[in-house]
């Protein structure tokens, strides 16, 4: 009987711990609330990622935590976001922090369960994931074909915002898609 209580009692303090480690992990926040979440590396990319601006905008949303480190450059997409549609945001520095984890965003009512993906995948891996070049990331704000802005448009929806579209006018003046001189490098290779 004893030894069964004990038992309970150190399994209360190892699932307290877990807890309180997990909550270290994401920005103080419990697993559970929290909806979408951000790497460092991921804020530091310069690249605004918009899976994040959707998900602010959906009303379950609390509010969104990032950590008070990251420059304010990285951080001011989605501020300027949570203000334009009053969610509230929080920048936290704690020194019991844990990870990596460097934005997340918290909605009103717990998830049922854990086995969801929290962390957003990196956006060069989404590009290889669906058989373009990772090197698009790299064009965000640039000119690109209509076939390459097509591709994109197929596979990966909502990111070709990202780009804008060559003109007969710019190619025209020289003006040239810098995916279609990856692709001929890339063949040359071959």
């Amino acid at each position: 009987m004893n030894e069964n209580l004990i038992d309970k009692e150190s399994q209360v303090k190892i699932n307290f711990l877990k807890t309180q480690a997990e909550r270290a992990f994401y920005l103080d926040e419990f697993k559970e609330n929290v909806a979408l979440a951000l790497t460092e590396e991921q804020l530091r990319s310069g690249i605004v990622y918009p899976e994040i601006i959707e998900r602010i905008k959906q009303s379950d949303v609390a509010y969104i935590k990032m950590k008070r480190e990251i420059e304010l450059k990285f951080l001011k997409p989605y501020i300027v976001e949570a203000e334009r549609i009053n969610v509230r945001y929080t920048l936290v520095d704690s020194l019991n922090l844990l990870g990596n984890i460097a934005l997340v965003i918290v909605v009103k009512d717990a998830f049922d369960t854990n086995e969801r993906e929290i962390l957003i995948k990196d956006i060069r891996e989404k590009f290889q994931e669906v058989g373009l070049y990772p090197e698009y990331v790299k064009y965000f704000g640039k000119k690109i074909c209509e076939k390459h802005y097509s591709l994109v448009e197929e596979k990966l929806p909502g990111y070709e915002k990202k780009f804008k579209k060559l003109t007969i006018f710019n190619q025209l003046f020289g003006e040239s898609c810098p995916i279609c001189k990856i692709e001929k490098e890339k063949n040359k290779r071959w």
